[in-house]
């Protein structure tokens, strides 16, 4: 239990805030911005991307396919939209990708990045029937992306706000690599954090983590707010018998790595089972893993955890874009939750 005096200071945080304007967690209405999340829109963009695309390889007419449909549903929200080309390498050919980004502009020099591969592994197919068209790694984090943009794209903010659609993750992060080698070093500078978002409507646990000998805070915001809003969010065990993980982390294995490696906090949203595998996870219980298998097709996406996710993501990169949050002194970043606090949902 918090003691009293923590309390008290929260609470007054949280006044100040809201009275000098640089927090609101509700529309005029009052509808608070988690409330508005239904996991519907995110369902939805899950579903065309998965059934009527289906599996999406990085370079193919099918990813390219997607990119469309993701440009076409941010200008459908007002946002400006650039394309972002690229080639890269594969096995002695050249393919050819792009990276979408859609910028909601703010007063402050400071961004958020929420970013999503909407690439695949290519389509397989099991003897009973299933077949793999990447719902859950990635169409499932594209969704929430997506259904998050439509939700704050109706609200002024101080920070800017940068939603990032990256192709080609499955075969080396190409996209999000490229997009980081792109960052000037104001951008870098400016950038508070990176929000990953990667299958997350498939698997046992709702997870967050920052990177591998990362800042923590923008992890532990979203944890907080997790918590606030009933969730039963977690993070990386950090076993003892783990020789490359600490608590809280998660290897470099999506696309949060070239952010890390600039030094940008990151805050990783996964569904994942670490109790099953304390060392590197393991996605449910039932079925063992469900990414890279015929498995991953729509069938196995939870809305749930769609709406589940997106809630506290609205609600973190909003808050993050409503407060100017704390920069780097001497090498230690200031816990977020120090200057941000939302109240809990009754």
């Amino acid at each position: 239990m918090r003691k009293y005096s923590s309390l008290i200071k929260i609470i007054s945080i949280f006044v100040f805030l809201v009275a000098f304007g640089g927090i609101s967690s509700a529309d005029q209405s009052g509808l608070k911005i988690p409330d508005q999340v239904t996991g519907d829109l995110a369902y939805d963009h899950v579903y065309y991307l998965s059934e009527d695309i289906g599996a999406r390889v990085g370079g193919s007419t099918e990813e390219e396919a997607a990119a469309d449909y993701i440009v076409n549903q941010f200008e459908g929200m007002g946002y400006d939209v650039e394309i972002q080309e690229f080639e890269y390498e594969r096995r002695g050919e050249i393919y050819s990708s792009q990276n979408i980004i859609a910028t909601k502009t703010g007063k402050l020099n400071q961004t958020v990045i929420i970013g999503a591969h909407y690439d695949s592994v290519s389509e397989r197919s099991c003897a009973d029937g299933n077949v793999l068209t990447g719902a859950g790694n990635n169409a499932s984090g594209v969704g929430v992306m997506l259904e998050v943009a439509e939700v704050l794209s109706n609200y002024r903010t101080h920070g800017t706000i940068k939603f990032v659609a990256f192709g080609a993750e499955e075969v080396g992060l190409k996209g999000s690599i490229y997009y980081a080698s792109q960052m000037n070093e104001a951008e870098i500078k400016n950038t508070a954090a990176m929000i990953n978002l990667d299958s997350v409507g498939v698997g046992d646990h709702f997870n967050v983590y920052a990177g591998i000998d990362n800042p923590g805070w923008a992890r532990d915001l979203a944890l907080t707010i997790g918590e606030r809003l009933g969730h039963d969010i977690r993070t990386s065990p950090g076993d003892l018998s783990c020789d490359f993980l600490a608590w809280g982390e998660a290897g470099d294995w999506s696309d949060h790595v070239a952010f890390r490696h600039l030094g940008i906090p990151i805050a990783y949203f996964e569904m994942m089972n670490w109790e099953i595998e304390p060392c590197e996870g393991e996605e449910t219980e039932e079925y063992g893993w469900i990414m890279h298998t015929c498995m991953d097709n729509l069938s196995m996406v939870s809305h749930e955890k769609l709406e589940m996710t997106a809630e506290v993501v609205a609600a973190l990169a909003f808050q993050m874009s409503k407060t100017k949050l704390p920069k780097s002194l001497k090498g230690k970043v200031a816990k977020g939750n120090k200057f941000i606090s939302i109240q809990k949902r009754h």
